[in-house]
């Protein structure tokens, strides 16, 4: 078990770098190490993103691909940059809500990923790291057997947990390892 120690602050300095991406520069280290510690903080930081979230905009995504494979790189500068541009404002809308589905990690990966989008390449390559990080996507699995009343704190296994987020363990106390 990799402990991923992210704290929403200074992602880009995160795991010597784990996190950066450059959707006009694709490496195999994108679609596997980088896409695999986005989604698990994605699915495990604050309260997490449910995959059925995700999934719903992933699925806008789907939706603007398909114009922009039917598009000239003229046409979709005018017909769908612009609606790839207004998912910042859907992600904040859904993060401002009172029952908030989304996290501060979702977030930040949309609004880097999208301030790179700038043509139909860059577009299709933010799509196949949404799909990678779809894949990847695991919450984090305690198997508690207890509770520490003076620390306030669950106690758990942590042989038979799988615990991805250093501030997450940090939260319990840890038993077994």
């Amino acid at each position: 078990m990799e402990l991923i120690d992210w704290d929403n602050k200074s992602w880009k300095e995160k795991e010597n770098g784990d996190f950066i991406f450059d959707l006009t520069n694709i490496t195999a280290k994108i679609f596997d190490e980088t896409a695999k510690k986005w989604s698990l903080v994605i699915a495990n930081t604050d309260k997490g993103v449910e995959k059925n979230q995700l999934r719903n905009f992933y699925d806008k995504v789907l939706e603007l691909e398909e114009k922009a494979l039917n598009s000239t790189e003229e046409d979709f500068f005018k017909k769908v940059l612009p609606f790839v541009k207004m998912l910042n404002s859907k992600v904040t809308y859904a993060k401002n809500k009172q029952s908030s589905p989304v996290n501060t990690a979702f977030v930040e990966f949309m609004t880097e990923s999208i301030s790179q989008v700038k043509n139909i390449e860059t577009f299709k390559n933010f799509k196949y790291l949404f799909e990678a990080i779809i894949g990847f996507y695991e919450k984090e699995n305690f198997v508690k057997i207890g509770f520490d009343r003076d620390k306030k704190k669950d106690i758990i296994d942590c042989n038979r947990s799988t615990i991805f987020i250093k501030q997450n363990k940090n939260k319990r106390i840890c038993k077994g390892n």
